[in-house]
Parts: C-alpha cells; structure tokens; sequence
C-alpha cells in the first residue's frame, strides 16, 4: 500500500466497521483529512468520549452515560407497562412515536442459524416478577428471528412466578420481514396502540 502508515491504520480501523468495505473507508479516510481539524479532532473526541462514559443501564439495557438511565429515572413513566425490544435503535424508533411506558433492551434475538444462541433474559424474568408490572409488551422485529424471541418471551413468562402476566405484541399493521428502527413512527404508534396478547403458545390472540 502507497498510503503513510497512519493512513493505512486509519483504513484498517475504518473497515472494521459494519457495512465498510475497502472503497469507503478510503472516502471517509480521505474525507477526514480534507476536513483538517475542524471535524475530525469533534469526531475523535466524541468517540473517546462515548467509549469511556457509555454503558448498559443497570435496570432496562439501554446505552446510558448515567445509572439508571434517563428513561428509567423519569418519574412520570408508566413502570407498570416494559416495552421490550431486541435493540437500542429500536427503543429510539418506539420512543418517537410516543410510548410512555419503560423498556427493556434485549441487545440481541433468537439466531436464525444452527448455534440458536439467545441474549440473557435473566434481567428481564426479574423485572417480570416484579408485582407492580402489569403488561409486557413484546416489540421484537416482525421476522422469522423476532417471532422466535418473542416465543422464547412468552415461555419466560409461562415459567415465572407471574404465569398470568398479560403479554402482548405490536400489531401486524408493520410488514412482515421488516425492522423496527426503519419504521415510520406513525405506524409505529398505531401498532402499539393495536398491540395483541400473546397465547401461551407464542401467538397473538385477536379481541386482545
């Protein structure tokens, strides 16, 4: 490679992001050192800054510079209703179309592929089992692995001290195979206020 070795790391570093091939980090490489100072140093330091002050909310998952987070601290939040969701760009979509209730950031969903590894749900079955909680409501993606996660919920539930617990699930008014963070914010909010119960097998029951 022609490229000084500070170059060729910034590449290297660069293609190791998701989605990045060789050819835009060289764009975003060259566009960088274009921009001098005036952006690059902001963008250096915001990436210093969120790798030491961001982590997981102790109580709900979501990325969080203070413990709990914001959302969970809000003290005019309906606590009794968890939105659970497999992501924390999920949360963001839901939150824009105005759910009041709290979440819980599942940081993953049922893998479609042979190894059929699964994100902790020991925090959640804690929160489940929590008696001021009345409704889970299961907004994992409309596809084949969210389906999975939201069955895999649904039996979490069944096995608790809370079997009676109501849980429900976005509204199919979402297209099927779609994800949550790409959804218009308008369907979102309809699809949470149609929301369905969950039967005990994983599926929604109508008239919920």
């Amino acid at each position: 490679m022609a490229y000084p070795e500070a170059m060729a790391r910034l590449l290297r570093e660069l293609e190791k992001l998701p989605g990045v091939g060789p050819r835009t980090a060289e764009r975003l490489a060259h566009f960088l050192i274009q921009s001098g100072t005036e952006r690059a140093l902001p963008l250096a330091a915001a990436l210093e800054a969120v790798v030491a002050s961001v982590r997981p909310c102790s109580v709900c998952r979501h990325l969080a510079d203070a413990d709990p987070c914001a959302i969970c601290a809000d003290a005019t939040r309906d606590r009794s209703r968890i939105l659970v969701v497999e992501q924390p760009r999920d949360l963001e979509a839901l939150e824009r179309a105005g759910w009041r209730g709290v979440y819980h950031v599942l940081n993953g969903s049922v893998r479609a592929d042979a190894t059929g590894s699964m994100p902790d749900l020991e925090p959640l079955r804690r929160r489940v089992e929590q008696h001021d909680v009345t409704e889970l409501v299961l907004g994992t993606d409309p596809d084949f692995e969210g389906d999975g996660t939201a069955l895999a919920i649904a039996e979490l539930v069944r096995r608790s001290r809370r079997p009676d617990l109501k849980v429900s699930r976005l509204a199919r008014g979402m297209p099927t195979g779609s994800a949550i963070e790409y959804s218009n914010p308008a369907v979102l909010a309809e699809a949470l206020a149609e929301r369905r119960a969950v039967g005990r097998g994983g599926g929604a029951e109508d008239g919920a």
